[in-house]
């Protein structure tokens, strides 16, 4: 296996809040280039952690000093092992001890620049806060046949540790409820099993042998990190045990959106990632292509546009041409017409051959990265769709797609530069116009791409 898969950017990876009285300050613009990509390449040796005893634990501790505890007081803990830790109440935690596996690749993301991110997404900046976690996510890609690749919330820090704030919403798998408070540390029955000399550090055995009693607590993280699964059809969100949660749907019809949580227990114990799965950090969505998927086909979409013969303008009566700075197609989104750019034209509200409201703006290219996104099929042929409002030029199966696919915040968005889509009419079949070189009369004909 040379890869596992990759993750492609939906829009941009990083975006800053824009200040002023000018413009509106909930307003962000991109940073850096549209679609980054991220290759999942197998490590050199097997560095993921999985999940061996969980505990509860009494401690006055400050962070830094918990892992240096735990490893004194949790028998067989290696020196390599992890915590994930979900508060309880002020002086409690439930502690599940991390164990490094050689038969599976772990990948991190995160908004920090870190060597412990081997992907770094801002996400949404205003300052040094954002709205993507500094370690916001684990992928775990099994070494051996079939490869599966499974999501995790949160990462692990340079402090080993995987810490929730005490507020992030707990699942207890013996009451079958969701909490943020303490209401969960009586649940479990709960046997001393060791302290530290200083009594800063108490752990606590479980009574139980069921085989929810390593993971009795789950938690999603403050950010949440949501998986949309295309079998299924729906977002679900992801803990940090990598269970899969269900969340109820946005209404489309909202003005404001609306977060939803889990309010029940898990409805898979693996967060597993298939082609075509979206991954929501914060915000910012990355898209799962596997690798076993047919390889890339060289060819472009200007290339494929650049095959239409006498494509011209329709007032101006000029050729088009992708490779011309002065003669781009430019395109009215709401209709799919194409025309020069024309002063006159883009002062135009509405297109002059249809009469459709809409503004003139460029006839948009993927990236090469963006272009990834499309299908085998797509890639062969002409695009034959533009997205609305933006002018981004699509394969009539991604078009489809990206209207399907609501995202957590009610939105549907331009998969290559994350514009929100016209309700109404999202995409439009595209018009070219051009000369009938076959009719005696030279008839002009508007002809849609492929």
């Amino acid at each position: 296996m040379s890869e596992y898969g990759e993750l492609v950017v939906l829009g941009y990876s990083s975006y800053r809040r824009v200040g002023g009285n000018q413009i509106d300050k909930h307003q962000w613009l991109p940073v850096g280039a549209p679609n980054s990509q991220f290759r999942l390449l197998p490590k050199t040796h097997g560095n993921a952690m999985v999940p061996r005893t969980s505990r509860l634990a009494e401690t006055t501790l400050a962070k830094a000093a918990l892992t240096a505890a735990l490893q004194r007081a949790w028998k067989g803990a290696t020196p390599a092992s992890q915590y994930v830790c979900v508060p309880t109440e002020a002086s409690s935690m439930w502690v599940t001890e991390y164990v490094p596996s050689p038969d599976a690749d772990m990948f991190q993301l995160g908004r920090q620049p870190s060597a412990l991110n081997d992907f770094v997404v801002p996400g949404h900046l205003h300052g040094a806060k954002g709205t993507i976690s500094r370690f916001a996510a684990r992928i775990v890609c099994d070494r051996a046949p079939p490869y599966e690749c499974r999501v995790y919330a949160g990462g692990f820090d340079t402090d080993r540790q995987l810490m929730l704030p005490s507020n992030a919403p707990k699942f207890c798998a013996v009451c079958v409820q969701w909490a943020k408070d303490a209401s969960h540390s009586g649940c479990v029955g709960r046997v001393p099993a060791v302290a530290d000399g200083n009594n800063h550090l108490t752990l606590f055995d479980t009574q139980t042998h069921d085989d929810d009693a390593k993971v009795a607590v789950d938690a999603v993280t403050r950010n949440g990190v949501r998986l949309w699964l295309p079998e299924h059809q729906q977002w679900f969100e992801v803990s940090v045990h990598g269970r899969l949660y269900a969340v109820a749907a946005t209404d489309v019809l909202s003005e404001r959106a609306t977060i939803h949580r889990p309010t029940a227990g898990p409805v898979a114990p693996r967060a597993v990632l298939t082609h075509g799965a979206i991954v929501d950090l914060g915000g910012v969505h990355v898209k799962f292509l596997h690798a076993l998927r047919p390889s890339h086909n060289a060819s472009t979409m200007a290339t494929h546009l650049d095959r239409l013969l006498n494509v011209h303008c329709p007032v101006q009566l000029h050729a088009l041409h992708f490779d011309d700075p002065t003669t781009l197609p430019h395109v009215f989104p709401a209709c799919g017409h194409v025309f020069g750019f024309d002063t006159r034209l883009a002062k135009l509200k509405q297109c002059p051959l249809c009469r459709t409201a809409s503004t003139l703006v460029p006839l948009r290219l993927a990236t090469a990265n963006g272009q990834r996104l499309l299908s085998r099929d797509e890639r062969t042929r002409q695009p034959e769709f533009v997205f609305n409002p933006c002018g981004h030029v699509a394969g009539a199966q991604l078009a489809v797609e990206s209207v399907t696919v609501r995202l957590p915040s009610g939105k549907t968005i331009c998969p290559f530069c994350a514009t929100t889509l016209d309700r109404a009419r999202p995409y439009s079949k595209l018009y070219f116009y051009s000369d009938d070189e076959d009719g005696d009369d030279n008839v002009t004909t508007t002809t849609a791409a492929g």
